[in-house]
């Protein structure tokens, strides 16, 4: 018996979190706590839980940093391998400069989405914050 898995369409409930942010503007029932919650669940998605390479750094070679392309979950945890879990926030990434510790944020398309769906709920979430 084949066993059933959950859905690969499950991994990007983030993105509906997103959604419900973007539609809520323009709705009066929805007060600041709804809004700092929505904001919350998806900061933990982006954080934790969406696919995204790993881009912890597997090699440096003078100025030139080489980061890892398996896949992980979250722009914080690393891939399956031990040394990348939790790279991304240890001694390497208080060592690099600004330009090195955000590039991993852009090292492909799906970290840019998550990295623009958390930038595009914070300001949806501070508008609603404050809007009458």
């Amino acid at each position: 018996m084949a066993s059933r898995g959950k859905s690969k369409l499950w991994q990007y409930w983030g993105y509906a979190v997103l959604a419900v942010l973007l539609l809520s503007l323009g709705n009066a029932k929805f007060g600041p706590a709804a809004y700092a919650v929505l904001l919350g669940l998806l900061l933990f998605f982006v954080l934790f839980q969406a696919p995204v390479y790993c881009g912890a750094i597997n090699r440096k070679r003078g100025s030139v940093v080489e980061f890892c392309r398996n896949n992980s979950t979250g722009l914080i945890l690393g891939c399956h391998l031990r040394q990348h879990k939790w790279q991304k926030l240890g001694r390497e990434w208080w060592s690099l400069g600004w330009r090195q510790k955000t590039e991993g944020l852009w090292t492909g398309g799906q970290a840019k989405i998550a990295t623009l769906s958390f930038v595009v709920g914070t300001v949806v979430s501070i508008i609603g914050l404050f809007k009458k």
